[in-house]
């Protein structure tokens, strides 16, 4: 009987979301692939996170992935690479359907270190939007998941300051360029929310940094509409080419 009950707890064990092994004491991801979630390596740029190869520089210079940034943006970070277990857990949220995985990334979200002034000013925090279209095949927005589940663990708000326009071409196929074309006048301020950004430094929130086209857009519609400024938080930011700047 005791072999059978070891056969059972084996064959119907929870597995881990990124790896597929057994997931162990803390289910849905394994520790492994927990231990795997490493930061973004240090130098970065001080304002938007980004890993920098080349050492000997100014450590306050910004780097050219951002330069082009709006000055609304006060940092973006990212809590790990996009890479490994980190991709699949992403891509488990985003595509299939594991809601619970929400939780898990921001519990690395909470924990990346940010400036005393952004940990101190941002009590809002507004994800970033997907199209109706995309809520309704998906069920939900795993940018809004992350934040509700950030806002819980961080005692801050979470509400949904932004609305999203029908979407042409997914921005995962897109060169920068094109990105920052594809999501131009996208967003906008949702109903009655204007009062509730006022004056405010905003915590944006989404599952991967990529360009910054996103997040940008939306940082322009956010501060034009009245709020102070914009700090970025992701989950995980897409290494690219990692330019020797």
């Amino acid at each position: 009987m005791g072999l059978l009950h070891g056969l059972a707890d084996l064959v119907f064990a929870p597995r881990c979301l990124a790896c597929g092994g057994p997931a162990g004491p803390r289910p849905p991801v394994c520790g492994r692939c927990r231990s795997r979630l490493p930061p973004p390596p240090p130098p970065l740029c001080p304002r938007c996170g980004f890993p920098r190869l080349r050492t000997g520089r100014d450590p306050g210079a910004r780097c050219q992935e951002c330069a082009d940034w709006p000055i609304g943006i006060r940092l973006a970070r990212s809590a790990c690479l996009l890479r490994g277990p980190a991709a699949a857990l992403v891509h488990q949220l985003k595509y299939r359907g594991w809601r619970a995985l929400a939780g898990v990334m921001a519990e690395r979200m909470a924990g990346v270190p940010l400036p005393g002034d952004v940990r101190r000013e941002t009590g809002l925090i507004v994800p970033v939007p997907t199209t109706r279209r995309r809520v309704r095949e998906r069920g939900y927005n795993q940018a809004g998941l992350l934040a509700r589940a950030l806002a819980e663990s961080t005692r801050r708000t979470a509400f949904c300051a932004l609305s999203r326009a029908a979407a042409g071409t997914s921005q995962t196929t897109l060169q920068p360029a094109a990105r920052r074309a594809n999501v131009a006048g996208a967003f906008s301020l949702a109903a009655d929310r204007r009062h509730d950004i006022a004056g405010e430094h905003l915590l944006l929130v989404d599952d991967v940094l990529t360009t910054g086209a996103t997040v940008t857009a939306c940082a322009e519609v956010l501060v034009g509409a009245g709020a102070r400024c914009v700090s970025v938080l992701t989950f995980a930011r897409a290494p690219g080419r990692l330019r020797l700047d």
